[in-house]
């Protein structure tokens, strides 16, 4: 576990690395008017591995991830905004679950997650690059792939393939309130177009989790105001 979290902790300063040196090394445009401006953006997220412990005794360690997101925002004026967005990633994790007997076992494999969530966020300053902070709620959806049922076959007639067969396995599902706050960059390039670094505290309130879990996540996004 000890070497886990180092290899997590040197991804988090090589990142960190990177940002201050293109924020050192970039020239601050004129103002760009984010004032009354709608905007939209697409990006990739890497979601850090935690570890959730549940109330019978039984535990999980995510892996890291990548995922994606999409963002549509309104910026009342250059500093104060508000972002609405959804985020999909697949995690790979290792669990130790109980049987019956009270014995512990082992199961490895990855689950779906999918969140909605909406942010209000500060901008420090109207220039072309402008360090922000945000905090927001959500909602997330968890399937973990885990099959809950028998499977289910359906059968039909396709135009171009004929007769056609397909089995699928009803899965365990799960889904709870979320909440984040986060930190980050932004530089326009110009009047429409903009890249957004960000780290985000992601919490995810599980039913039946030891506490509330909290997930560290990085994203890169390029966004178009209009």
């Amino acid at each position: 576990m000890m070497f886990r979290n180092g290899i997590r902790e040197t991804k988090i300063i090589l990142v960190a690395a990177v940002v201050v040196a293109l924020a050192a090394g970039g020239t601050v445009a004129e103002a760009q008017d984010r004032d009354d401006r709608w905007e939209f953006g697409l990006g990739l997220l890497y979601q850090g591995g935690t570890d959730i412990d549940s109330e019978v005794g039984s535990d999980v360690e995510t892996d890291d991830d990548f995922g994606f997101q999409l963002e549509a925002g309104y910026n009342f004026t250059d500093n104060f905004a508000v972002k609405f967005g959804s985020q999909w990633t697949g995690v790979g994790y290792q669990a130790e679950g109980i049987d019956e007997n009270g014995d512990p076992f082992g199961i490895s494999g990855s689950y779906d997650q999918f969140a909605l969530f909406g942010d209000l966020v500060y901008y420090f300053g109207s220039g072309a690059l402008a360090p922000y902070v945000s905090a927001g709620i959500g909602w997330t959806w968890v399937d973990t792939n885990v099959p809950s049922g028998p499977p289910i076959t359906g059968c039909w007639w396709d135009p171009w393939y004929g007769y056609v067969c397909y089995t699928t396995y009803p899965t365990k599902t799960t889904d709870a309130f979320s909440y984040q706050a986060s930190v980050g960059l932004r530089y326009e390039f110009n009047y429409s177009t903009f890249l957004d670094f960000g780290y985000t505290s992601q919490w995810l309130a599980l039913s039946n989790a030891d506490g509330t879990p909290r997930f560290d996540v990085f994203s890169l996004e390029i966004g178009w105001m209009f």
